[in-house]
């Protein structure tokens, strides 16, 4: 074994930044690993660059590492943050925008400032399981690289892979996306691109009769543009507008292909703009196409939609969440969402990201336990980056006072932990 830690922590997107800064900053010796060349996930590598959401009807709900991390950007002039006191405007006006390259440098230097130890472009691919008081544990993980595989050990890990790598591999149960008659469903992907250039003197009519005519030929999809007319085209710059549908992220050659449909997709929606009369300069695309649902890992509990749209209080409520029920169908299908009305603000328990059958491993972000439309909802970036300093702050407890097991935590002062670290915990 190369080298043991208190805490690692895999995958460095939202989730992961939060919780290995927040264990970092409590003094524990931290390791994270990502597969990617760097942080953030899909806010940087996917290309979705919005942050929701720290508010709720108006009154901040998420506060601790992400909004010192979206405040620190926008002091050097890499962030966007609206006015979220600003009412009859739709959910999304309420996001951060962040630039990638900034925010991904930013996230870097958080990281190195709480001393966490860094490995990108590096993959877990097994868990060593032994038995423990409580049934099994990890004892260390192994670790592929350009240097070679490499075994490292760890008293606690917490999953922030997006797609619940870690914890498949040390041998824990999941659901992933919904059974049909046809196979598995899956919410699509979303490749993005971005278009440079000016765009001026076209005529809106003409232009989408162009689009019509190339999706009659063949020539683009309607998913390629979710129906979106030529205007909302241009305006975004092609920002979140298609759906990459049929793909099991969590499966390596699915995603490949996932990748492989995005780029083409891209390249449809270009050739037909250039039929069109358009042509826009197509600047760069996201390296892989972002995955919205993968694996939703067992824990001792489970988010129901029922839970989240009534704000249920957890007595083990760690953070909060707030984002529409937003389930992304096939195609042209649509998208399934359910609003938050009266006040209400969901909260996440520590118990949905405690993994059953293992005692020191936690996850968090999009794989932690809830059904398919509660996941929905709760798998937006503000929300990861609660659940992940949350869990970063009971992983530096289970370290100090419990041997490293996640269960039978002091929940009181891990929320007072998290208090003074700034977070904003649920009421319980």
């Amino acid at each position: 074994m190369q080298k043991k830690y208190d805490i690692i922590v895999a995958g460095c997107g939202c989730a992961g930044f939060a919780a290995a800064v927040q264990a970092g900053r409590l003094g524990k010796n931290v390791l994270i690993i990502e597969k990617n060349g760097m942080p953030g996930g899909i806010m940087t590598v996917g290309g979705n660059n919005d942050v929701a959401q720290f508010y709720a009807h108006q009154n901040q709900i998420i506060a601790g590492i992400g909004w010192e991390f979206v405040n620190l950007l926008k002091e050097e002039g890499g962030a966007v943050i609206p006015d979220m006191h600003k009412t009859g405007v739709p959910h999304w006006y309420y996001g951060v925008h962040v630039n990638i390259p900034l925010a991904a440098a930013k996230m870097d230097e958080m990281l190195l400032d709480a001393g966490v130890d860094i490995c990108y472009e590096q993959f877990i691919c097994a868990a060593n399981v032994e038995s423990d008081r409580d049934g099994k544990k990890i004892s260390s993980i192994l670790v592929t690289s350009k240097s070679g595989l490499v075994e490292i050990g760890a008293d606690v890990f917490i999953d922030c892979t997006g797609d619940g790598d870690l914890s498949v591999f040390a041998g824990a149960d999941y659901e992933c996306g919904e059974p049909t008659g046809k196979g598995l469903s899956l919410q699509p992907g979303t490749i993005r691109a971005y278009l440079g250039g000016s765009v001026s003197d076209y005529s809106v009519e003409n232009i989408n009769a162009s689009l019509k005519d190339s999706i009659d030929s063949g020539v683009l999809f309607p998913p390629d543009t979710k129906g979106a007319g030529i205007r909302q085209l241009l305006d975004s710059r092609y920002n979140n507008i298609n759906h990459i549908s049929g793909f099991n992220g969590a499966d390596s050659h699915e995603k490949t292909l996932a990748d492989i449909e995005g780029r083409q997709c891209v390249k449809r929606l270009y050739m037909a703009l250039k039929k069109a009369g358009i042509s826009p300069d197509l600047e760069s695309i996201s390296p892989e196409t972002a995955m919205r649902e993968t694996r939703r890992i067992v824990c001792d509990m489970k988010i129901t939609v029922d839970d989240y749209v009534s704000a249920r209080k957890y007595p083990d409520g760690i953070c909060n969440s707030f984002y529409p029920i937003d389930l992304h169908r096939d195609g042209m299908d649509g998208i399934y969402q359910i609003f938050l009305t009266d006040g209400q603000v969901p909260s996440i328990p520590l118990s949905a990201m405690t993994v059953r059958g293992l005692s020191n491993l936690f996850v968090a972000g999009r794989c932690a336990w809830g059904d398919r439309l509660a996941n929905s909802a709760y798998r937006v970036k503000a929300s990861c980056m609660a659940m992940g300093q949350a869990c970063g702050a009971a992983a530096a407890q289970a370290v100090d006072e419990n041997s490293g097991r996640t269960r039978g935590l002091d929940i009181r002062k891990l929320r007072d932990t998290l208090v003074k670290n700034g977070a904003i915990v649920p009421e319980v």
